[in-house]
């Protein structure tokens, strides 16, 4: 994994994710465009969507998200 430094205190950045809600418990996945209304389950979903990363400062909890499937679930 690439070294990432805070973007507001310069102290090192750690990956984890943010789980979607569910069964069976997933990440959560960036989608283009806005959301749309479903008749049947809140939104829908027009594409598969990218995994996303956050990474954590470990200094001062600043968060940066990324959408990428390079973070995929291995």
């Amino acid at each position: 994994m690439e070294q990432r430094n805070c973007a507001k205190c310069g102290g090192s950045m750690e990956q984890g994710f943010i789980p979607d809600v569910g069964e069976p418990v997933r990440f959560a996945h960036w989608h283009d465009g806005p959301p749309k209304k479903s008749f049947w389950f809140g939104i829908r979903i027009n594409s598969q969507g990218l995994p996303i990363a956050a990474f954590r400062c470990s200094e001062c909890g600043y968060l940066e998200l990324y959408a990428s499937n390079d973070y995929a679930a291995s």
